[in-house]
C-alpha cells in the first residue's frame, strides 16, 4: 500500500524505531497518527513533521487507551488505513528468575496491546475494503537469546497471532505483515524490565533505526508476510536451522550475565 495520504498510526512513536519510522511515513506523504506515553517527546517529534500529525498520549498495555487511540484516529482523519504495531517493552534475566510481574507488563504491551488495537482496526478496515496491519518483532522470536526468553516469547506469541490473523481475513483486503528486526541502537536496551542491576553483555551495536523506518516502508508498499531489515539478519536465522546446537553453543559462550 502506498503511504502516500494514507492514515499511519504508529505506537512507540516517540522515539527509536518510532519516531524513525514518523519521520519516514511522513516524507513519504503520510497522514500520521503518533501514540506512545510521553506527550512531550509527541509534540516534539510532530513539530518537526509535515501535515499536522495527530498526537494522542497512550500506554497500548491499557485497554481502554487503545480504543481511545483509534478512536481518536477516526475522529481526526476519518479512517485508519495502515496499524503498525511498534510500541514495545524489553526483559531480560535468565528464565529460572523471570520476575512474573515484569512478564505480564512485557506481555501487556508487547501481545495484548498489539492484539487489542489490530481488533480496534479490523472492522474500520473491512468496511473500508483496505488496511495493513504491521506487527514489529524480533529475530528472537524464532532465535532467542540467553537471558532474553520472555522477551522472546512474547515476540514469538505475537508472530504466531499474525500469522492466524492474515488467514482470517483473506479475501478482505486487510493484509497482515511482520518485520523483524535484529539488534537496533536505540535506548530499548536500557530501558528493559529486569530486577536487580543486572544487566546483560550484547556484543552487536546492530542497526540505526533509519533502517528499520526504510524497511517498514517498503514493507507497507509491498506487504509481504514477514520481512528482515537486513540480510545478515535472514543469514543469522538460516545458520540457527541448519546447525542449532552449533549455533546455540555459540550463543551460550558470548553471551554472559554481568551482576552489578
Amino acid at each position: 500500500m502506498n503511504p502516500h495520504n494514507r492514515v499511519v498510526i504508529i505506537t512507540g512513536a516517540s522515539a527509536g524505531i518510532g519516531a524513525a519510522a514518523a519521520r519516514a511515513f511522513a516524507g513519504a506523504g503520510a497522514r500520521m497518527v503518533l501514540a506512545a506515553r510521553s506527550t512531550e517527546a509527541l509534540d516534539r517529534l510532530a513539530a518537526t513533521l509535515s501535515g499536522s500529525p495527530v498526537v494522542v498520549p497512550t500506554d497500548v498495555g491499557d485497554p481502554a487507551q487503545c480504543r481511545a487511540l483509534v478512536e481518536a484516529a477516526v475522529s481526526a482523519c476519518g479512517r485508519v488505513d495502515i496499524l503498525i504495531n511498534n510500541a514495545g517493552v524489553g526483559l531480560a534475566g535468565p528464565v529460572a528468575e523471570l520476575d512474573l510481574a515484569d512478564l505480564e507488563r512485557a506481555l501487556a504491551v508487547d501481545l495484548f496491546g498489539p492484539l487489542r488495537l489490530a481488533q480496534a482496526v479490523i472492522p474500520l478496515m473491512r468496511r473500508q475494503g483496505r488496511g495493513q496491519i504491521i506487527n514489529v518483532s524480533s529475530v528472537l522470536a524464532e532465535q532467542p537469546l540467553p537471558y532474553l526468553g520472555g522477551y522472546a516469547a512474547a515476540k514469538a506469541a505475537l508472530e504466531r497471532m499474525s500469522e492466524a490473523l492474515r488467514m482470517e481475513l483473506r479475501g478482505t483486503g486487510v493484509s497482515v505483515s511482520v518485520l523483524r528486526p535484529g539488534t537496533t541502537r536505540t535506548e530499548f536496551n536500557q530501558r528493559r524490565l529486569g530486577r536487580g542491576s543486572e544487566r546483560r553483555r550484547v556484543a552487536s551495536k546492530g542497526v540505526p533505526p533509519e533502517a528499520v523506518a526504510v524497511a517498514l516502508l517498503r514493507v507497507a508498499c509491498r506487504e509481504p508476510r514477514l520481512a528482515y531489515v537486513t540480510f545478515g539478519d535472514r543469514l543469522a536465522l538460516l545458520a540457527a536451522r541448519i546447525a542449532p546446537g552449533i549455533v546455540e553453543t555459540t550463543l551460550a559462550r558470548a553471551i554472559g550475565w554481568e551482576r552489578g
